[in-house]
C-alpha cells in the first residue's frame, strides 16, 4: 500500500481544517483504509494516541563521534552526528504526523546581503547572509526510558542538548514540522520520499534541501559544531520512546517555569553583589 497517498485522502476528512494544503481525494471506504493505515502504525513500531495528541516511535541512544547535526534518525541514516535511532519508517511517521494535524512549514533561507558587506566590515562580524529561521506548525518532543531504578523517566529534548556555545542545556529554541519532500533520485526514475532513502528526520541545525521532517529554529541554529549532549542523556543504546506531541506538553510547561525562576534568581542574586553606595560614594 502506498501510505502517504492514502493518508494525505484521510487528512481531509479526519483531520482538523488546513493540515494539508491540497488535500487528495477522500478515500470511498474512509474506516477500512483507516484500519489499515493504523494496522501500518503498528508493523512500525509507531503509536498514534488521538487523546493526548501525540505520536510515537520506538528508538534507542547513540553514540556520535562528531557535533550533533540531528536530533532523531532512522538506522539509514548520519549515525556519527545524531541523539536517537529509531527502526520506524519514516514516509510512516510522517503520515502519522500529517493525521495529527501537521502542516508542512517552510526550511530556513539563506539570502547574500545586497550590496555585500566589505571585507573589512566581514572581519568585524558582520554577516554577509541575510538568514530566515524556519517557519510553519510547531511541535514538541519529549523521550521516555526507564531508569537504572526501574522507574520511568521523561524529558524535554531540549534537556538533552548542550548548547556548546553557553555550556548549558539549549534555551530558546522552537521546533518546526516540514514534513520532507518527495524527489527523484536519478533522472527518468519514480520520485520517492527521500527521508527513507537518507534516513534524516529531526535537525538541530540548519540543513537544506528540506529533505527531513523537522528542524530547530534557533539564534545559533547556523552553527553546525554547536551542539552536544547534556548528562541527561541515558547510556549507548538505551531503549527509548520518542515522543511527537502536538500540543506543549506539561513538561514543557514546567521547563519554561524553571528557567524563568532560574533567571529571576540569578537576576535578583547580581542585584545583590552590587551594594548601594551612600552620599559620599562609599
Amino acid at each position: 500500500m502506498k501510505l502517504l497517498p492514502i493518508v494525505l485522502g484521510l487528512v481531509s476528512v479526519l483531520a482538523p481544517v488546513g493540515c494539508q494544503a491540497q488535500p487528495q481525494q477522500a478515500p470511498q471506504d474512509a474506516d477500512k483504509v483507516l484500519a489499515e493505515v493504523m494496522e501500518q502504525f503498528k508493523k512500525e513500531g509507531i503509536v498514534f494516541d488521538t487523546k493526548a495528541e501525540t505520536v510515537s516511535v520506538p528508538a534507542t541512544v547513540n553514540s556520535p563521534r562528531d557535533p550533533v547535526e540531528y536530533l532523531l534518525i532512522h538506522k539509514k541514516g548520519k549515525r556519527h552526528e545524531a541523539l536517537f535511532v529509531t527502526r520506524s519508517k519514516p514516509s510512516v511517521m510522517n503520515a502519522a504526523l500529517l493525521m495529527l494535524g501537521m502542516t508542512p512549514g517552510k526550511n530556513a533561507t539563506y539570502e547574500e546581503k545586497k550590496p555585500a558587506p566589505t571585507l573589512e566590515e566581514v572581519q568585524k562580524g558582520v554577516d554577509p547572509l541575510i538568514v530566515t529561521p524556519p517557519s510553519g506548525t510547531p511541535l514538541w518532543m519529549t523521550v521516555r526510558w526507564k531508569g537504572a531504578d526501574g522507574k520511568p523517566v521523561e524529558h524535554c529534548v531540549e534537556d538533552l542538548i548542550m548548547d556548546l556555545s553557553t555550556q548549558k542545556e539549549i534555551e530558546g529554541a522552537r521546533w518546526v514540522f516540514l514534513g520532507g519532500r518527495m524527489a527523484r533520485l536519478y533522472k527518468n526514475d519514480p520520485e520517492v520520499y527521500v527521508a527513507d532513502m537518507e534516513g534524516n528526520l529531526v535537525s538541530i541545525c540548519y540543513l537544506s534541501p528540506d529533505n527531513h521532517l523537522a528542524t530547530m529554529a534557533h539564534d545559533n541554529a547556523r552553527d553546525d559544531q554547536n551542539w552536544w549532549m547534556t548528562p541527561l542523556l541515558p547510556p549507548f543504546d538505551t531503549e527509548v520512546e520518542f515522543v511527537f506531541h502536538k500540543k506543549e506538553s506539561k513538561l514543557h510547561v514546567e521547563r519554561e517555569k524553571r528557567l524563568a525562576k532560574a533567571a529571576a534568581e540569578a537576576k535578583g542574586a547580581d542585584g545583590k553583589d552590587e551594594k548601594p553606595k551612600d552620599a559620599g560614594g562609599k
